[in-house]
């Protein structure tokens, strides 16, 4: 007797969520049914139109993608086009309350892309310009998914099988769900009313804003360089300022952000040096989108798997990363092995897992840059060894590369973390940091 958990031909897969996770699972989940000649149904159900500007079509994201992230989907023949990115990056720039630091790529090109997750901030529709959740979507349909503009309200289970409803009624018996959703309380009820234990991640709230510049001053001022800012403001881990074309998006994570943050934030003397006074500008829109921070520990049962933001993603930094590897694991699992929680428990979340575990690095290191941040000798020891990294073509870019993974999300945080244990690199920091007590400055 088959197994009625392994995809048959014409067997249907409902995608709840057509964001980068839901369009990632549903390109490979069709390009691997491909494969093995394997006929099946994927329909993506998402009622956000990404070509709209302003709230309408955007995923509410700082929307950097990271070099490792575009090197994957290059292998993938995902190639981003000059419509789809607002500006290449190639360098950081470190500001602090005790000085300021460039961090050049690693490997001298702009290959981290900053690109909108919409059509642009409200009343300014980029209209030169594709946004990415557009742009992946738009590639699942071509490999031949259905797109539905419509919202789901309720899954129910029937005859063993789950059922998605709108208000309208029944809209699709499936083989699979899967839930690709973000972590607002309304979608996550969907799989939280389905009793199989999943619960909404742990999330906290960050702060998004899109700054309105004239062309050449964003070009002059910020050039191809992500602005990051340590800065011990309360509750604050970090912030970036991203360039794109006549916007910066402004990115504040960390704790309960709320709606005072970005301009408290844009009145720090810090973030106002880098601004001249004389430059006039404007907020276009902004947002408090809430982060996971905790993965659910139960994200699938029979027929049903949830995966991007409502499952495992990474902490703080590239979460279109985690997009990609958590779509294309689930789809590996439905496609090659089958569709039962005994499915997912094998073959999925291993991969689900090495997020959450690899995550506990990411806090300890984000413990220690926040340390870092507090006190002056530490914040200048760090700067003063990063600079003479950059300034030595031949000096081993130890540190430098250590901020430049940990911020861009373009290492593992366990591959980071083990970097800082370098007997070496903690010689150079032991010895800044002394110049800067012997100095008699606290």
């Amino acid at each position: 007797m088959a197994d009625p958990f392994i995809l048959q031909d014409g067997s249907h897969i409902a995608v709840v969520g057509g964001g980068p996770t839901g369009s990632f699972f549903s390109i490979f989940a069709l390009r691997m049914a491909k494969m093995i000649n394997k006929n099946i149904q994927v329909t993506i159900y998402e009622p956000k139109d990404f070509t709209k500007d302003g709230p309408m079509g955007c995923n509410r994201c700082g929307g950097i993608i990271s070099e490792l992230l575009v090197q994957m989907l290059a292998v993938e023949g995902i190639n981003l086009s000059d419509r789809l990115v607002q500006r290449g990056i190639n360098s950081y720039k470190l500001h602090t309350d005790h000085g300021t630091v460039s961090i050049e790529t690693p490997t001298h090109e702009k290959s981290i892309a900053a690109v909108y997750r919409g059509g642009g901030p409200k009343g300014t529709m980029v209209r030169a310009k594709e946004s990415f959740d557009w742009f992946l979507l738009d590639l699942a349909k071509k490999e031949g998914a259905l797109h539905v503009p419509l919202k789901i309200d309720h899954i129910e289970s029937r005859n063993s099988k789950p059922v998605l409803l709108s208000r309208e009624g029944d809209v699709e018996e499936a083989d699979l769900v899967v839930g690709a959703i973000g972590v607002k309380s309304q979608t996550s009820k969907l799989f939280e009313n389905m009793r199989f234990g999943y619960r909404r991640p742990e999330t906290v709230t960050a702060a998004i804003a899109e700054i309105g510049f004239d062309s050449d001053v964003v070009s002059e001022r910020f050039g191809t360089s992500v602005h990051l800012f340590l800065l011990p403001l309360k509750d604050m881990k970090f912030a970036a300022m991203i360039p794109k074309g006549t916007y910066v998006t402004v990115c504040i994570l960390g704790k309960n952000m709320n709606v005072k943050s970005v301009n408290e934030f844009l009145d720090h003397p810090v973030v106002s040096s880098v601004i001249p006074g004389n430059v006039s500008y404007k907020i276009g829109c902004r947002c408090l989108p809430q982060m996971n921070i905790r993965a659910p520990k139960i994200p699938f049962t029979d027929r049903v798997v949830t995966c991007g933001d409502a499952g495992s993603t990474r902490l703080f930094k590239d979460g279109l990363g985690a997009a990609y590897l958590m779509g294309k694991a689930a789809a590996k699992t439905a496609v090659f092995h089958g569709v039962s929680a005994r499915h997912f428990q094998q073959e999925y979340l291993p991969v689900y897992r090495s997020i959450v575990n690899d995550n506990r690095y990411g806090r300890v290191l984000f413990q220690v840059t926040d340390f870092f941040k507090k006190y002056k000798i530490l914040t200048k020891g760090m700067l003063k060894v990063v600079s003479q990294e950059q300034e030595d073509q031949y000096h081993s870019k130890r540190l430098s590369s250590i901020l430049w993974d940990l911020f861009t999300g373009n290492e593992r945080y366990r591959n980071i973390f083990y970097r800082t244990l370098n007997f070496p690199l903690q010689q150079d920091l032991l010895r800044e940091i002394t110049k800067e007590f012997l100095t008699g400055e606290t």
